[in-house]
């Protein structure tokens, strides 16, 4: 128990995890700045290719989820954080040595298959760690790690690239993996459920709340991808600070407003992310100066703050313990199929148009999550009532859920 009666949270276990989850993500955060720009000076790639290679992770994310969300139901999540570690690693030692899209495009294939591990495997024991009243905030705190990896790692690989190349870049950032993966191994070996029945493929109880995430997370995504490139048309040259400062917000957020989750419920919280997303994304479309890209980052930090912690108890309510990673795994996956076609689809628009229109529609797609929140979660959601928190549009993947 902690000092003020609440259960204990922040274990030595716990921190350990936020570690090795910030370790790995800020090898992640920092191919964000760097590889748009390889695509397009190394691999002489339109920005329409650059969508293509960012967003092709998903697309390997997106088909392990469910393989990895029953891998760690019946052998324990750590398992999960060691394989992340490894394909990661071999995804940056494949952009170390590519001199074509095609190659690119599996190292990126690679970090698809590392995200849905560390993601699925660090949510995981996050929850599992945390006492049931106290989930939202375990999600907002290992969230934090994740933020702090994104946001601290692009001053690292701008620090590295500007003494070295993109050869060296890429492989001081595939250390950063195995580092990673060292602290994971100092965690305590969790054992699954090997006897329990076979988790569903996809989960009933992610469904909604993951297609909600999954409007909501666009315009993030289209910060990611095209702030780098758009920089250069407002005199923004180092973008690393822009993700520097979105990402110390989020942390920040999540620090400060960690129980706020769990007191508002996931309905409240998610509007309030939602709609600051959309916001964000409109700053970003109309304010086209350094100033400008600055202030939308620290808006969209607000949204991004709250959204996942808020949906996560949804996603996770009254699951049997060894069916929660698949819950999980069915909540994430959403967002992978909305990054997969974020890059290309947003890629295009910005081909044809501008960067401003692409940040106004990843905008209009945050406002979508708003009309699913209130549509179909809203009316249902009981809290502790996990059989009618994830009605309406969750209908539509029953015969999938019952796999």
């Amino acid at each position: 128990m902690s000092t003020d009666g609440a259960p204990r949270l922040l274990s030595r276990e716990f921190l350990t995890l936020g570690l090795a989850t910030m370790l790995f993500f800020g090898s992640m955060g920092a191919v964000n700045p760097i590889l748009p720009k390889f695509v397009v000076d190394e691999l002489h790639g339109s920005t329409t290719v650059v969508g293509l290679v960012l967003g092709s992770f998903a697309v390997a994310s997106l088909s392990l989820r469910s393989v990895f969300g029953r891998l760690a139901g019946r052998r324990g999540a750590r398992l999960l954080m060691m394989i992340g570690a490894v394909l990661g690693a071999l995804g940056m030692a494949t952009f170390s040595v590519t001199s074509s899209v095609p190659v690119a495009i599996l190292g990126r294939l690679l970090h698809g298959g590392a995200m849905a591990a560390i993601m699925t495997g660090s949510t995981v024991l996050a929850i599992d760690l945390a006492p049931v009243e106290r989930r939202g905030e375990a999600a907002s705190y290992i969230l934090v790690s994740f933020h702090f990896g994104l946001g601290l790692g692009p001053l690292f690989g701008e620090f590295v690239m500007g003494r070295s190349s993109y050869h060296g870049v890429f492989l001081a950032l595939a250390g950063l993996i195995v580092a990673s993966g060292a602290v994971a191994a100092l965690l305590p070996h969790r054992p699954g459920h090997p006897d329990a029945p076979a988790s569903p493929w996809v989960h009933r109880q992610g469904v909604t709340p993951g297609i909600i995430a999954a409007f909501g997370i666009v315009p993030f995504v289209a910060m990611s991808t095209f702030v780098p490139l758009y920089g250069r048309q407002i005199h923004l040259n180092s973008v690393g600070p822009v993700f520097v400062v979105a990402s110390i917000s989020i942390a920040f957020a999540r620090i400060a407003f960690g129980r706020v989750p769990d007191r508002l419920g996931p309905i409240r919280s998610t509007t309030i992310a939602l709609s600051l997303s959309a916001a964000g994304a409109v700053v970003l479309a109309g304010w086209a100066t350094p100033m400008g890209v600055f202030v939308a980052a620290a808006v969209l930090a607000g949204g991004m703050a709250l959204q996942t912690p808020s949906l996560i108890p949804a996603a996770v309510v009254n699951v049997a313990p060894h069916e929660r990673a698949s819950a999980m795994a069915t909540f994430t996956m959403f967002s992978d199929l909305s990054v997969a076609l974020t890059g290309p689809v947003l890629g295009l628009i910005a081909a044809r148009a501008n960067y401003r229109t692409t940040f106004f529609t990843a905008g209009l797609c945050a406002l979508g999550g708003l009309v699913v929140l209130h549509t179909y979660l809203a009316p249902n959601y009981r809290p502790g009532a996990a059989d009618r928190s994830t009605t309406g549009l969750a209908d539509l993947a029953t015969g999938v859920g019952e796999m």
